[in-house]
């Protein structure tokens, strides 16, 4: 039974299955004692973003769907939106999340005829047969023909192994089946990293970052070069959500206006949260902050990070760890009182990219496999919860419970957990949570986080 009064994830089925699956919804919730079932319609957004209303059943308070060959078209996730419409009345469910899973593709060969023996002894003998040499020789032909005819193709030979390379970098062959070769760790000391969480943001009020002006203003004109106008936004988070765009270079002509050498930021990305995070041992508290990143890797540039604005700034620094502060504990014996401490951000919204911070940032899908511990300030037993969201109000579980253990024996020692690779969709930040059995408020954990990336091109061959 589903409870529509919180967000949740479900599976509707595999690739093709045709009303396999009864899911049921409790929307007494929805229904109240005024409205009747009959003024009930779900609504489904299919992976590939199509939406239509689906057919479904009534009765007791409990709304039935049995998903279709055609809602199980595609690989990925949906979602699902139940609604009230009585007269001019409509009132509408939170979304859930849908997911459908790959399955085993239709029209299965005949094996071979016995004795299968042989017919393997065959293909061993035409694979010893081959020369590696003359097959290296034969790809390097082939690539050298490519580009002495690049025109016949209509592209150029840069251009030709660009694409070359990239192919070569991102994908592997893997028991017959394409897999990302590409993993990164969140933090790296390979790149700084600073943050700015505003309060207040007025007209005439700028923000600084290297040698880029960003100036809110009410009414946008035509800055001048090294300058970007930010226009002020109903809210402090909007603006601020404008403001990081404006560093990531996203084109919007009615909120920001760009001066010559801007577009985007040439040193630095930006991305907005307005959860917990932390910029090495430094906690920054919830509001509406920025997550800056340092683009190029190894260099040690001043980067300059001021602001006219109501605000509060950590300066760039090289960081090897995320530290998450155990605020959930309590006193009491044995931390009895003790609970899961509040959201923490890993890694933001949307900033997961192909080809790094450097690149055309375009988001794509990870997983977080792997966590390190790299310190504990005490002995005490921790566990961890992972989170997804894409706007930082509806929170996805994907993962509970996970033990980190309790050794600080070791100042250096790591400590590294094997995670559940729970498929992250492109553009979602990942949360954390941790609680443990202590009883201090100050406790807490350094970590790293190691994920894979899963470039669009490839995410439907996994």
């Amino acid at each position: 039974m589903i409870d529509l009064k919180k967000a949740a994830t479900v599976f509707i089925g595999r690739r093709g299955e045709n009303h396999f699956r009864n899911l049921e919804f409790d929307v007494s919730s929805l229904l109240g004692d005024e409205y009747p079932g009959e003024t009930l319609t779900a609504i489904y957004k299919r992976p590939d973003g199509v939406s239509y209303p689906v057919t479904t059943s009534y009765a007791d308070g409990i709304l039935t769907w049995s998903p279709s060959a055609t809602d199980t078209l595609l690989v990925g996730v949906g979602q699902l939106e139940i609604r009230v419409t009585y007269g001019e009345v409509i009132g509408k469910s939170a979304r859930v999340l849908t997911i459908v899973e790959e399955a085993l593709a239709d029209g299965i060969a005949e094996p071979p005829e016995p004795p299968a023996q042989e017919w393997l002894n065959l293909v061993l003998a035409a694979l010893a047969a081959l020369n590696v040499n003359d097959t290296y020789a034969l790809l390097n032909l082939t690539y050298n023909l490519l580009n002495d005819n690049y025109t016949l193709i209509g592209t150029t030979h840069d251009q030709m192994v660009i694409m070359r390379d990239t192919l070569y970098t991102r994908t592997g062959i893997i028991l017959n089946h394409l897999h990302p070769v590409e993993t990164a760790s969140a933090p790296d000391m390979a790149s700084r990293r600073a943050s700015i969480t505003f309060t207040g943001i007025a007209a005439g009020n700028n923000m600084v970052l290297g040698s880029v002006t960003y100036a809110f203003v009410t009414v946008l004109g035509s800055p001048a070069a090294n300058t970007v106008q930010v226009l002020i936004q109903s809210n402090l988070s909007d603006t601020v959500k404008k403001l990081a765009e404006a560093i990531r270079g996203v084109q919007d002509a009615v909120n920001i206006a760009y001066g010559s050498g801007t577009n985007p930021h040439s040193t630095c990305t930006g991305y907005w949260t307005k959860q917990r995070f932390s910029i090495g041992d430094i906690s920054v508290a919830p509001g509406e902050s920025l997550f800056l990143l340092e683009k190029a890797e190894d260099v040690n540039n001043a980067l300059t990070l001021t602001s006219t604005a109501a605000s509060a700034i950590n300066a760039f620094i090289r960081m090897p760890h995320l530290r998450y502060v155990l605020t959930g504990n309590s006193t009491g014996s044995g931390g009895v009182n003790s609970v899961r401490g509040p959201l923490h951000t890993i890694l933001p919204i949307g900033s997961i990219v192909v080809g790094g911070q450097g690149e055309p940032l375009i988001p794509v899908p990870y997983d977080c496999h792997l966590v390190t511990i790299c310190r504990q300030s005490d002995t005490t037993e921790k566990e961890l919860d992972f989170y997804i969201s894409n706007d930082e109000q509806t929170f996805t579980r994907i993962s509970r419970s996970t033990p980190l253990g309790a050794d600080s024996s070791t100042e250096a020692q790591h400590v590294q957990i094997a995670m559940r690779q729970s498929r992250v969709p492109a553009g979602y930040g990942l949360y954390a949570r941790i609680g443990s059995n202590g009883t201090s408020a100050t406790a807490y954990c350094d970590l790293k986080f190691t994920y894979h990336l899963y470039p669009a091109a490839l995410a439907a061959n996994n």
